[in-house]
């Protein structure tokens, strides 16, 4: 059977086209490899993996290829393995990739239909005390995942009968002059399990569209609860996208 192929809209596709647009130094069945001058240094070497078609991209900058000049030898040998392996002994590690999400083409009507549930609002300045009692009741590895501030560019939260924040999610364009508008969803421990999280991202995917932003959900691989919460609120799998380790100094990590 043909394997039906998703179809996002191409603000999201043009979006993706760009890092790998660019001098082709390699293209074999799995992997094609670029040189990209324009990306930043943070991005280096950018790794996205299609979820369609299972192909994955490589974009480096020029030194970056330079130092790997001899890996292309290979030619249609060359995989992703190797590859891997070539960047580590140029002291490149990559960081833990992150599962990519977005609305499908045709979901977008559906959640422009949807009412806003009346137990999810907006959050601005005046909630600030009791968003603060709200993060107080999240662990700190929550908070560094999900980084979800009430000054970002739109904050929205579950508040229960008592005015209790019980799920907060923020949303901020991703990039400069960028459309992106990526979600980071937090729930208190003992409100969970109860679809909060699920309608908050429903809500806030709705506010995006309706903001001329397209919504984009991130997690890690490895993170089960996030990854499943993006389905149940009706995302789907774009790519597995992955850049270089920020470096660490005495200062903190590198902007």
């Amino acid at each position: 059977m043909e394997k039906i192929m998703t179809r996002f809209r191409p603000v999201v596709t043009d979006f993706w086209r760009l890092p790998f647009d660019g001098r082709l130094l390699h293209q074999g069945d799995e992997l094609s490899v670029v040189v990209n001058s324009e990306l930043e240094e943070s991005e280096r070497v950018t790794v996205l993996t299609m979820i369609d078609d299972g192909r994955t991209a490589v974009a480096v900058r020029p030194e970056v290829a330079d130092a790997l000049a001899d890996a292309f030898i290979e030619g249609d040998a060359l995989g992703e393995e190797s590859l891997r392996a070539r960047l580590l002994t140029e002291g490149i590690v990559l960081h833990g990739a992150d599962n990519i999400y977005y609305l499908a083409e045709d979901a977008h009507e559906s959640v422009l239909a949807e009412p806003l549930p009346a137990d999810i609002r907006r959050l601005g300045t005046d909630d600030a005390e009791r968003f603060a009692d709200f993060q107080a009741g999240i662990s700190a590895q929550d908070l560094e995942d999900a980084q979800v501030e009430l000054d970002d560019w739109a904050v929205l939260g579950v508040l229960d009968a008592d005015g209790r924040i019980l799920s907060a999610g923020s949303m901020y364009p991703w990039e400069d002059d960028c459309v992106l508008a990526d979600i980071g969803v937090l729930t208190l421990a003992d409100a969970r399990g109860r679809g909060h999280a699920r309608r908050l991202v429903r809500a806030m995917c709705r506010f995006a569209l309706e903001e001329g932003y397209e919504p984009q959900y991130r997690c890690q691989l490895d993170n089960a609860a996030s990854n499943a919460l993006a389905g149940a609120a009706g995302l789907a799998l774009f790519g597995r996208w992955q850049i270089v380790t920020p470096e660490v100094d005495e200062n903190g990590p590198e902007d």
